[in-house]
């Protein structure tokens, strides 16, 4: 019986070749823009919780906020020494301070606006980057505030473009700073410039505080153990409050993140985006569900002799729904199929063209699909073969 019926309705879809596609056009294009919109969503995150967990899941970053009172209290190197120094942060291995500001970097007649960063020698083990050309700078280096360079991989197409810049000599804010290294790629941070901190403080910005310590723009502390990062935070803050005079029932005037932190955050945005996104793709299936009932009410007055004459051979109530509910669905699963199919094609395309960028539709999204055609047949194909179920037999035999 199940089979004859959805053999009935594949003809009935063969029989009448536009009207059925029309039908199944605005499923298509509904079940093609929900799943490609879920699929990118999922793309944008699983990039950015890429990028971030490489700035590594175990370093925490210190940034000055505003407190109780309003102000804000500036880091200092004073206090970045005092942490790295302190026997009371067993749970953290290594404590850098940072300074940075955007700059204008020329060589020859080629000048960009990038990122400087002053930084001491923990940088590549803090922040997991390496010098694939040269090397990094010494201590001695950072002690004597030598002019030396480590540049992004951007930073060194867009000022050397294809020749070495090693030993090069560049000019920031008119100060001159030979390029001793350049980093590896790391897909966030290529175009930038590392620099000593002494010597970002001696030649590039030497902000103090009222009291004459040196202001840093970050702290970065290092977790020793991947596994208490969160035990780590807490015993950082607690050493942080102590070191910054804030009293019991005060707000910190410090805020300490991680890069999951960050990707949390996004991520729970990029679902919200997605979500709203999604739902404004699915007004185009409630538009093509209303197009589906419309086309099986005509279908079901074009044969409305069918069904008197099937009720009168003995069809009962349920098998004549059943028959107009199985072609509806038939048509919505269709459309929901090629509209699988588009999504992926889609997915592929701005896989292709977007470097770095994957989209992939996963079963969950298919299967998503598939659901919401099947339930969008039943939902707008139950009215309509319920009054083809409730036809008058001799009535439906004498229809015109």
């Amino acid at each position: 019986m199940l089979l004859d019926n959805l053999r009935l309705s594949l003809l009935e879809l063969v029989t009448h070749k536009l009207r059925a596609f029309l039908t199944v056009l605005g499923i298509t294009i509904g079940i093609a823009a929900v799943v490609l919109l879920l699929s990118l969503g999922q793309g944008v995150q699983d990039y950015i919780t890429g990028q971030f967990e490489s700035l590594g899941t175990n370093t925490i970053r210190i940034s000055a906020i505003p407190g109780s009172t309003g102000r804000m209290e500036s880091l200092t190197m004073e206090l970045a020494d005092t942490l790295r120094e302190t026997d009371r942060l067993p749970l953290i291995d290594l404590v850098m301070p940072q300074v940075s500001g955007n700059f204008w970097a020329a060589y020859a007649d080629n000048e960009f606006s990038v990122s400087v960063e002053g930084v001491t020698t923990d940088y590549p083990e803090i922040e997991g980057r390496t010098a694939d050309r040269g090397r990094f700078f010494t201590q001695a280096e950072v002690d004597s505030s030598a002019q030396v360079a480590v540049i992004g991989l951007t930073t060194a197409e867009n000022l050397f473009e294809t020749a070495d810049p090693l030993g090069k000599a560049i000019r920031i804010r008119s100060v001159v700073f030979t390029v001793i290294g350049v980093l590896n790629e790391s897909g966030t941070s290529d175009d930038l410039v590392i620099i000593p901190i002494t010597a970002f403080k001696a030649r590039l910005n030497n902000s103090r505080t009222t009291t004459g310590e040196w202001v840093v723009n970050t702290i970065l502390a290092r977790a020793a153990d991947v596994n208490q990062v969160e035990a780590a935070i807490d015993q950082l803050e607690q050493v942080l409050r102590e070191e910054r005079g804030i009293g019991t029932g005060d707000t910190d005037n410090f805020r300490t993140f991680t890069a999951s932190t960050i990707v949390e955050s996004l991520t729970s945005t990029i679902q919200m985006i997605t979500l709203f996104l999604g739902i404004v793709a699915g007004i185009s299936l409630v538009v093509g569900g209303i197009n589906v009932m419309n086309i099986m009410l005509v279908t079901i007055t074009e044969r409305t002799r069918e069904i008197g004459l099937r009720k009168a051979t003995g069809a009962q109530n349920g098998d004549i729904v059943t028959l107009f509910l199985i072609q509806a669905v038939v048509m919505t699963l269709i459309g929901g199929a090629v509209g699988v199919l588009i999504a992926v094609s889609g997915a592929t395309l701005v896989t292709t063209l977007v470097e770095d960028f994957t989209v992939v539709v996963r079963l969950s999204s298919v299967l998503l699909a598939v659901g919401i055609s099947a339930i969008i047949g039943i939902f707008f194909g139950v009215y309509p073969a319920s009054r083809a179920a409730r036809l008058n037999p001799i009535d439906a035999l004498r229809y015109e």
